[in-house]
């Protein structure tokens, strides 16, 4: 009995430490760590940021994107037409 009770107590303290630092870094800030494809490379790269760092690339995306077409409209350009 006592010997499972000592399996029983380290499978408990070992499956703590199984965890990566990225799941421990994700339940922080919305940490997370993606494998990203770049152009004219098949070899992915590792891209880690913060919920709020994903959020300010995303909204200066749009912002890139809207400004572009603003663009186009004022210089007389349509989407398409070149």
């Amino acid at each position: 009995m006592k010997k499972i009770i000592i399996t029983l107590f380290s499978a408990v303290i070992l499956s703590g430490c199984n965890m990566t630092d990225n799941e421990q870094l994700a339940n922080n800030d919305g940490y997370k760590c993606e494998k990203i494809k770049t152009l004219g490379t098949s070899i992915p790269k590792r891209f880690c940021s913060t919920k709020k760092q994903r959020d300010e690339l995303k909204e200066r995306g749009q912002d890139t994107l809207r400004n572009s077409q603003r663009q186009g409209v004022l210089s007389g350009h349509k989407a398409g037409k070149g």
